[in-house]
C-alpha cells in the first residue's frame, strides 16, 4: 500500500506522552510533514498520514544490518 507513510518525502510527527522523570513514551499523531518537490519553496506542509501517496511519491530505504 502506498501511502504518506512510506513516503521519502515525509517526516511522521509524535507526540511525547511523559511516563515519568526519566521514561518518555512517544506516538504517532496521524499527520505527516510532507517536503515533496512539489513545493517549489522547500517548505514543508502537514498532511493527513493515511490519505493516498501522490504523484511524486518515493518508498523510504530500509536501513539493513551492518
Amino acid at each position: 500500500m502506498q501511502d504518506c507513510k512510506t513516503c521519502q518525502h515525509s517526516r511522521i510527527l509524535y507526540q511525547r506522552e511523559r511516563e515519568d522523570k526519566y521514561n518518555n513514551a512517544y506516538f504517532p499523531v496521524g499527520w505527516v510533514l510532507c517536503a515533496g518537490p512539489r513545493h517549489k519553496s522547500g517548505r514543508s506542509y502537514p498532511c493527513k498520514d493515511s490519505r493516498k501517496a501522490c504523484a511524486d511519491y518515493k518508498p523510504k530505504e530500509r536501513g539493513g544490518a551492518m
